[in-house]
């Protein structure tokens, strides 16, 4: 019973929007304003696209970097402002190959199209050479050894195998400049690497009762090499005196061979 007398209803409401929309198309005023809208959406596009948001973003105005490499900052910051450009962070850098105070490097490059406004940032050299202090790298490998000290700006420009042997292959054994030397930035060193043990034997001499000092010089003049235990107690101790090794004097080793040398009897 509802469903019968719906359907009339829907039936009647369709006509009601069937005889709006065709009185609608027929109205005259209602294309006039429908065309005035579109005439005003147009302009507003055309106005916003081609006045308003250049005039916001200034899309069709760049200008081009110029060079200011190797120039004196100032007047390096003078050139850019007359380009309508700005400096914005100045990094500081050492270059002992260029004056004072001249620009290194610059981003954006020279000739880049930028916006007026943008900041171009400088590098510009300080002119003066940063001190380092020479890290101690003896014992460790030599690839490492190679990176510690790049890591604090010194350059390795020579690998050299030690003339004397040691037990520990490709470990460095010695350095120049020594551990804890302060040289500028950008210094070279030199570092010698073990080989290996050799293939001569040697005789281990008694060095007990001996300085640290002669008891190293004597093992060195016979290829081997010593580790020294107990120096943290040198400044209690005062001249350190070896009093004990931990190979018998006498005994047959090979070239590179390393001796403990105690400080304490125990």
């Amino acid at each position: 019973m509802q469903r019968s007398s719906f359907l009339p209803q829907a039936r009647a409401a369709l006509r009601r929007v069937y005889r709006y929309l065709r009185t609608l198309a027929r109205n005259r005023y209602f294309w006039i304003g429908l065309a005035g809208l579109g005439v005003v959406g147009l302009l507003g596009y055309v106005l916003l696209n081609n006045l308003l948001m250049p005039i916001y973003t200034r899309h069709e105005v760049a200008v081009r970097v110029p060079e200011v490499i190797d120039l004196p900052y100032e007047e390096a910051r003078q050139l850019l402002a007359t380009q309508d450009l700005r400096v914005g962070t100045v990094v500081q850098r050492s270059d002992p190959a260029h004056e004072r105070n001249v620009v290194l490097d610059q981003n954006p490059p020279p000739n880049a199209l930028v916006k007026p406004g943008r900041r171009i940032y400088l590098a510009v050299n300080t002119g003066e050479v940063p001190m380092v202090t020479v890290p101690r790298v003896e014992e460790i490998s030599l690839r490492e050894a190679e990176a510690r000290l790049q890591a604090v700006g010194l350059r390795v420009t020579d690998s050299r195998p030690d003339s004397i042997p040691s037990p520990h292959p490709n470990t460095v054994t010695r350095q120049q400049p020594a551990p804890g030397e302060v040289v500028p930035e950008g210094s070279s060193v030199t570092l010698w690497y073990s080989t290996g043990l050799g293939e001569t034997y040697v005789t281990i001499p008694n060095v007990t009762g001996m300085t640290v000092g002669e008891a190293q010089q004597m093992l060195l003049e016979r290829k081997l090499r010593s580790v020294v235990v107990g120096l943290d107690d040198y400044d209690r101790l005062g001249e350190p005196v070896i009093q004990r090794q931990s190979r018998e004097p006498g005994t047959r080793v090979r070239e590179g061979f390393e001796l403990r040398l105690f400080l304490r009897e125990e």
